[in-house]
C-alpha cells in the first residue's frame, strides 16, 4: 500500500480499501468481517466453503477500483487443527498469509504443522532474547574476506550465532526473522556493533593489524530507531575510524522504501561509513538500484559463485556483471567461494575480494586466536598497500577495456590467433626482477606453447625472478615502468613467428616499490604469414 499510495495518491488508496471491505462483507457477511488496521482484514467462515469464497473475493478484487488495484493475499487457519482463541487464530492466519510475501498475485496459504513449529520457535526467541544478550548466548563470529590478488585478509564480516543452553546452536534463520517481526533486531545489530568495536580495540592494544569489520543491518533497524546516529555515537565513543565499519544492506530492504533508504545510505556515507550492497542478484531490481544509489561495494550472492564450472552462461553473466561494477567504480566481493576453480576464475574477471569456506568459516574471536597460536592464520593485508592491490585486482583479464578501445580498434585485424580470449597477465617489476601475479588461461597457453613456460608451476612457487638483460621485452618493460607510457612490441620467437605485445603500467606499490604492469598479446604472426602493418 505504501507504493500504491505513492504512485496513485492516498485518496485512491482509501477508495481501494473501501471497495475491498465491501467485497469481503458481501462474500462473508458483515457480521463475519473485521478490519484490523491499514489494509489488513479478517473474516470467519465454515471450512467447507472457504476456498470457494476466497476465489470469489480474488476475482472481484481484480476488478475493484476500476482496475487500479493490488493483489489480495490471504492466510487461512482451520479450527479443526486446534480449537484456539480468536486472537491466536488470527495470528496464525496472518502468519500463513505472510508466507506469500513477494508473490505478486492473489492467493492463499493454509497454516500448517510446520508453521506452528516456526511460531513456537519465534515465541521462544522473543521471550528469551533479553536473557540471551545478558548471558552472552549470542556470540559474534567473524568470517574473513580475502583479497583475490594476494590471498590476505582485507576485511572481516561480523555474524551473530545464538548458542542456546537448552536448544543448542540456533541458525540465523531461526532467530533473525523473529526479531525482525517483533521489531527487536536493532538490539541485536547494535550488540554486534559493540562486540566488533571491542574486538578492534583489543587488536589495537595487541599491536595487530586492523582491517575493516562489516556489520549487517535490517530494514527494521531503520524503522525502530535512528540507527545511523546510534552506530555513529558508538563508533566515535570507541575512538575507531568510521571507515573501519562498513555497513551491509541487502538490496531487498532498499526496495521496501526506496527514497527513505537512499537517504539513510547517503547519511552513512556522508559520515564516512562505507556502505555495501549485500546479496546482490537475489531476485530484486538490483540494476535499477545501482543507477540511483552509489554503493562503495557490491557483494554478489553466492548463487553466482555456485554456477561457475556448471554452465558457460553463468560464467558469462558474472563476467559481464564484473565489467559493469568496474565501469561504475564499485568494488566487488563474491560469497560462497569453496573451490580453487571458483577462486581462480573470479580473480581473472576482476573480482577484487573473495569470501567462503575455501579460506575459512566464520569463527569467534577465541577461534581466530587459536588459529594464530597454531600458525594457520591467513594473515592480514598491510593497509598501506590496500589501494594498490585494489587497483590491480580490478583488472578483468577478459576485458579489452584495460588496453582502451582505440588501441583495440586500430589492431583489430591482428586478433587472429587461436586463443578464445586475448592472452593477458599482470606482472610485478622490482628493479631487474619480475613475477607474474595474475594470468588468464589464454596467457598460460601462450606461454606454454611459445615460451616453454609453465606458469602454474612458476606462480605456485612465487618470488621474483631476474629479467633477461638483453631481451627487447625486458628493455620495454623497464622503460614503461619508468615513464608510465604505453607501448607495443613486435618480438620474434624461436620458431620465427612474431608476437605483438601491449604493455602498460598500472600502479606502483607504495610499500615495496614494485610496479604492476599489464601485458597483453595482441597477435601472433606465423613465419608463413606476411607481417602486419
Amino acid at each position: 500500500m505504501k507504493h500504491f499510495n505513492r504512485q496513485h495518491g492516498f485518496d485512491e488508496g482509501d477508495q481501494l480499501i473501501r471497495e475491498v471491505a465491501g467485497i469481503l462483507a458481501s462474500a462473508f457477511g458483515e457480521q463475519c468481517v473485521a478490519r484490523f488496521g491499514q489494509d489488513h482484514f479478517a473474516a470467519i467462515s465454515d471450512e467447507e466453503h472457504v476456498e470457494e469464497l476466497a476465489a470469489n473475493v480474488f476475482e472481484q478484487g481484480r476488478r475493484a477500483n476500476n482496475g487500479v488495484n493490488l493483489p489480495i493475499s490471504a492466510g487461512i487457519y482451520r479450527f479443526s487443527m486446534e480449537d484456539v482463541s480468536i486472537g491466536v487464530a488470527w495470528d496464525h492466519a496472518k502468519f500463513a498469509g505472510d508466507q506469500r510475501n513477494g508473490i505478486y498475485e492473489s492467493g492463499f496459504s493454509y497454516f500448517d504443522a510446520d508453521m506452528l513449529k516456526q511460531v513456537e520457535n519465534m515465541r521462544y526467541v522473543i521471550n528469551h532474547f533479553d536473557q540471551a544478550l545478558e548471558e552472552n548466548w549470542i556470540v559474534v563470529h567473524y568470517q574473513p574476506i580475502v583479497r583475490a590478488i594476494n590471498g590476505h585478509v582485507c576485511d572481516e564480516e561480523a555474524l551473530s550465532r545464538w548458542i542456546d543452553p537448552t536448544r543448542g546452536t540456533l541458525h540465523p534463520d531461526d532467530f533473525i526473522p523473529a526479531l525482525e517481526e517483533a521489531g527487536l533486531i536493532y538490539k541485536l545489530d547494535l550488540y554486534v556493533v559493540d562486540r566488533v568495536l571491542e574486538k578492534i580495540k583489543l587488536q589495537e592494544e595487541s599491536g595487530l593489524t586492523i582491517v575493516s569489520h562489516s556489520v549487517n543491518l535490517s530494514r527494521s533497524d531503520f524503522e525502530v530507531c535512528d540507527i545511523v546516529e546510534e552506530i555513529r555515537s558508538r563508533v566515535d565513543a570507541a575512538g575507531i575510524d568510521r571507515s573501519k565499519i562498513p555497513i551491509e544492506i541487502t538490496e531487498s530492504i532498499i526496495g521496501a522504501d526506496f527514497d527513505f533508504m537512499k537517504e539513510q545510505v547517503e547519511r552513512f556515507q556522508a559520515l564516512g561509513f562505507p556502505v555495501w550492497m549485500d546479496d546482490f542478484g537475489s531476485g530484486y531490481s538490483s540494476l535499477d538500484v545501482l543507477e540511483d544509489i552509489k554503493f562503495d561495494l557490491i557483494k554478489f550472492n553466492m548463487s553466482f559463485t555456485q554456477k561457475i564450472g556448471k554452465s558457460e552462461e553463468g560464467r558469462i553473466v558474472l563476467t559481464e556483471l564484473m565489467k559493469m561494477a568496474t565501469a561504475l567504480g564499485v568494488n566487488t566481493i563474491c560469497e560462497g567461494v569453496e573451490t580453487e576453480e571458483q577462486s581462480r576464475f573470479l580473480q581473472e574477471i576482476g573480482c577484487s575480494k573473495l569470501q567462503g569456506f575455501l579460506f575459512s568459516k566464520a569463527l569467534p574471536l577465541e577461534g581466530i586466536i587459536e588459529r594464530y597460536k597454531a600458525g594457520i592464520q591467513i594473515g592480514y593485508e598491510n593497509p598501506a598497500e590496500s589501494e594498490y592491490f585494489e587497483a590491480i585486482g580490478k583488472v578483468n583479464l577478459y576485458d579489452l577495456a584495460i588496453i582502451t578501445a582505440e588501441d583495440v580498434n586500430e589492431n583489430e585485424s591482428l586478433l587472429q590467433n587461436a586463443f578464445s580470449t586475448l592472452p593477458m597477465g599482470v606482472m610485478e617489476v622490482k628493479g631487474n626482477e619480475a613475477v607474474f601475479v595474475r594470468t588468464n588461461q589464454s596467457y598460460r597457453e601462450f606461454a606454454n606453447r611459445y615460451l616453454g613456460i609453465d606458469f602454474s608451476d612458476q606462480m605456485a612457487s612465487g618470488g621474483f625472478r631476474p629479467l633477461g638483460s638483453d631481451s627487447p621485452f625486458t628493455k620495454l618493460v623497464l622503460e614503461c615502468c619508468e615513464t608510465g607510457n604505453r607501448a607495443f612490441l613486435d618480438d620474434k620467437m624461436a620458431d620465427g613467428s612474431v608476437v605483438r605485445s601491449f604493455i602498460r603500467r598500472i600502479r606502483t606499490n607504495p610499500v615495496t616499490g614494485a610496479t604492476a604492469m599489464v601485458v597483453a598479446i595482441l597477435s601472433i604472426t606465423s613465419p608463413s604469414q606476411e607481417p602486419s602493418a
